[in-house]
């Protein structure tokens, strides 16, 4: 689930439509923008598989200073009201050991009925199962299910956009659709997609569906965008996730393996909510030496949360007069990528990104887009440059990456072939 999404939908104050343009690829042409690409998406692919090994690795001296930066010391707040509720997810749980990779090949991945455009949007911990969407014809979308590198298709009710957004290890799947367009009403509906079947989420008419833990617990939101929610089971209501005083939205993003779940409390505040009913603000990281104004919280892994922070405008509006933008425009342009760790308060800004990492793992090791616009995985003190499935007009985007396994070994996402379509990939790394 490209973090990049995740801020584009959270700076959109509209109701719940269909897209009417792709929001992903939309992403994709804004990066060409920002490092003036000239080549957009078109065409079609042949379905092979291509491999291409011997990414470039960029390691860093023991003497060279972590390109991270330490965040504003966490300040003392009062403590809100503890829920009464409990997250469901698995005590004690903790990661395997893990060496940081140093190279990584990529292969196309194989898409239902030849699709000529398809991409990864989320992962099990494993990398066994990964999840996305196809386009079979222009304005069409098909939700797709991979497992051990196997694709089929998964049929969303509906028949507009649609999206699976997260799969855990035994291959369940939750995400949304559109349904009923055009009708009072209309809007995203949550799935859950299991042993074959789907199914919709209980409790609600409407929302969203976006990440599910070992555990079968699932986060997400209503309709109305106000509210954060889990539900403890495919088949169990929601619970409704409380927010502390004085707040009037909240979003719940990304869940935990322990249960804990982050998201964001009125479009600006960085939240999380323990599995024991507590819940608390994450810390604001310091950008350039000041506060930041603004920070949001998308994804969690074994007590790492990464997001992105902004001393820009905001939702009020105001102009950024070093840029000629305004409002969410001058924000996203703005943002920076930040990984907080949970447990400690630490919070970090992380300059090896162009905006927001995509994911994160269970050691902490993020995917994202470098500064010079490539897919990297930054490991511990090391950053690993991903290879393209063709080559492309130097400085510019044409990959990136959306999920990355536990172990580092398994990294997925999209990648414009020769003529500029996009395919899903994955890079199987060493």
């Amino acid at each position: 689930m490209p973090s990049e999404l995740d801020l584009l939908r959270s700076l959109d104050d509209e109701p719940h439509t269909p897209s009417t343009v792709d929001i992903r690829r939309a992403i994709a042409d804004g990066r060409r923008r920002r490092i003036h690409r000239g080549v957009g998406y078109a065409g079609a692919a042949t379905v092979t598989a291509l491999a291409v090994a011997g990414a470039s690795v960029v390691a860093m001296s023991p003497h060279t200073p972590p390109r991270t930066t330490a965040g504003a010391a966490p300040t003392t707040a009062s403590v809100a009201p503890k829920g009464e509720y409990t997250i469901p997810g698995t005590a004690g749980w903790s990661p395997a050991a893990a060496t940081p990779p140093t190279r990584c090949a990529l292969n196309r991945l194989p898409v239902p009925d030849g699709a000529p455009m398809a991409l990864v949007t989320g992962a099990d911990p494993t990398g066994r199962y990964l999840v996305g969407r196809s386009y079979p014809k222009p304005g069409s979308y098909q939700a797709v299910i991979w497992h051990d590198g196997e694709a089929r298709k998964v049929m969303l009710p509906g028949d507009l956009e649609e999206s699976l957004q997260d799969v855990n290890s035994t291959g369940t799947a939750v995400g949304w659709s559109y349904a009923e367009g055009g009708k009072p009403g209309a809007g995203p509906v949550p799935y859950v997609y299991r042993d074959g079947r789907v199914s919709k989420l209980p409790g609600v008419q409407r929302g969203n569906a976006y990440a599910i833990n070992e555990a079968g617990a699932i986060v997400g939101d209503d309709d109305t965008g106000n509210a954060a929610l889990v539900w403890p089971s495919a088949t169990t209501e929601p619970i409704r996730l409380p927010l502390p005083a004085g707040a009037s939205q909240g979003t719940a993003r990304d869940i935990d393996e322990d249960g804990t779940t982050v998201g964001t409390i009125d479009n600006k505040r960085p939240y999380v909510w323990f599995p024991d009913g507590t819940h608390r603000a994450l810390p604001m990281p310091s950008l350039d030496g000041e506060r930041a104004t603004t920070a949001r919280v998308f994804h969690i892994r074994n007590g790492w949360a990464i997001g992105v922070a902004s001393d820009g405008p905001g939702r009020d509006g105001a102009a950024d007069p070093s840029s000629g933008r305004t409002g969410a425009s001058a924000e996203y342009a703005r943002a920076k990528a930040v990984r907080w760790n949970v447990r400690t308060g630490e919070v970090r800004v992380v300059g090896a990104f162009k905006g927001a990492a995509d994911a994160v793992n269970a050691h902490g090791w993020q995917v994202g887009i470098d500064g010079r616009g490539r897919a990297v995985l930054v490991a511990d003190a090391a950053t690993v440059a991903l290879p393209a499935l063709a080559s492309h007009q130097p400085g510019t985007l044409s990959t990136i990456a959306s999920t990355v396994s536990d172990d580092g070994r398994t990294i997925a996402g999209q990648s414009d072939d020769a003529t500029g379509t996009i395919q899903a990939v994955v890079w199987r790394c060493r």
